[in-house]
């Protein structure tokens, strides 16, 4: 297959209309410096990741949200183009999780986690996006919760304006969690050791400590490592035994 046509195959399997199907500028900007042959791979990634869904293709609101975490996925792309699909994996898991969290509106995250590892346990691949799929599944059926979320929407982000610095800054950041003892008892110190390095950082690429990109990065650094620490909680549990998918309670 070519380029084009897996394109339009994943846009086919995300039902996303053409006037909101950027991916291929998407994956022009964040993965410019791989040749024709490695965008192929990755793209083929996706197109393979989508089709773990498919189940779920009705719903439009749930597989524009996957969208968005493909989108959101490429701009910090694993060292080997190889890891691609399983990182997209990870990704989709802590992104669903994560909304699955707000939905219920939870004060304790480890409630809902404690919940998904033990409906998720002992899963591969395919049985735990089934489960997840149908935990999260009213979630985007409810109207009112649909509402709320186009209300609050983000401003699409425009990849011809994106800083190279932003991503230079956030790859790193995702290297140097690569390399922390992370844990659950130790959030709030490592927070402040992961603030300490992004002033370095900042220092380096001459970004003012006061300034809106600065205090947005911090932000986004941040949730950076609550994912690690939801995906922590979640995935330590699981082991390479495949089971039947457990029913959601």
């Amino acid at each position: 297959m070519n380029l084009s046509s897996v394109y339009s195959e994943i846009k086919r399997l995300l039902s996303i209309s053409n006037e909101n199907f950027d991916l291929e500028k998407v994956i022009n900007f964040c993965l410019k410096t791989e040749s024709a042959d490695n965008k192929l791979e990755i793209l083929g990634d996706i197109l393979n990741f989508v089709n773990k869904f498919s189940m779920f293709q009705d719903i439009e609101p749930f597989m524009n949200s996957l969208y968005t975490c493909i989108k959101n996925s490429l701009e910090i792309k694993p060292e080997s183009i190889y890891d691609f699909e399983e990182f997209l994996v990870k990704n989709a898991i802590i992104h669903f999780v994560q909304e699955h969290i707000k939905y219920s509106k939870f004060t304790q995250k480890d409630q809902v986690l404690n919940f998904l590892a033990d409906s998720l346990e002992k899963l591969e691949t395919q049985p735990l996006i089934m489960n997840l799929g149908l935990l999260i599944k009213p979630m985007y059926q409810d109207q009112k919760y649909l509402n709320e979320l186009s209300t609050a929407e983000e401003v699409e982000v425009d990849y011809s304006l994106i800083n190279d610095v932003d991503i230079e800054i956030k790859s790193e950041i995702d290297n140097w969690l690569k390399f922390q003892e992370i844990n659950l008892d130790d959030q709030e110190q490592l927070s402040l050791r992961l603030l300490g390095e992004l002033d370095k950082l900042f220092f380096q690429y001459n970004i003012p400590q006061n300034s809106e990109k600065a205090n947005n990065l911090r932000m986004e650094a941040l949730e950076m490592l609550t994912m690690k620490l939801t995906m922590l909680s979640l995935m330590d549990q699981f082991s390479d035994d495949s089971v039947e998918p457990i029913p959601i309670k």
